[in-house]
């Protein structure tokens, strides 16, 4: 019993060593983000797993794009990493929009028809980035995409 009495004291020892106190520079800088991204969860009608899904999937598709381009020596970018992020951030525009025409409408369909169309778009850019990076990925899924870019470049003609 005093063994783990003793042990406790020289966690609780460790613990007090590694942490130290805030100052209030700190304190307030956190809580700036604090507030910051309560304001923001709360404008797309609180924090969902569906956003937290398409955050993953929109950083996995920024890094992996990135991977992609050092691999092929192009190199990193800035303009093209700017206007990938502007292009993040427009879509999470959109989903915002569409929550709150989901307000206006008394509905919960458009902010997520809006998501599943952006993870559409994600995983389609994944599977891109995927084979620039020469990493093995499903046969069925490469032939979809293929099928997709080419009603997509079908479209672009009848235009």
């Amino acid at each position: 019993m005093m063994n783990n009495y003793i042990k406790l004291l020289e966690i609780k020892g460790l613990i007090l060593t590694y942490l130290k106190p805030l100052t209030a520079k700190e304190i307030g800088f956190y809580g700036i983000f604090g507030v910051a991204g309560s304001i923001i969860a709360q404008s797309y009608g609180g924090w969902s797993p569906a956003m937290t899904l398409l955050i993953i999937l929109m950083g996995s598709d920024y890094i992996t794009g990135i991977l992609a381009s050092l691999k092929e020596g192009r190199g990193i970018a800035s303009t093209a990493s700017f206007w990938g992020l502007i292009k993040k951030g427009l879509m999470l525009l959109s989903v915002l929009i569409a929550h709150h025409v989901d307000i206006v409408m008394n509905t919960n369909a458009v902010m997520i028809g809006s998501i599943y169309f952006w993870y559409a778009n994600e995983i389609i850019s994944l599977a891109e980035n995927y084979g620039r990076l020469e990493l093995p990925f499903p046969e069925f899924i490469k032939e979809k995409i293929a099928m997709l870019k080419g009603k997509e470049k079908h479209n672009e003609t009848v235009k």
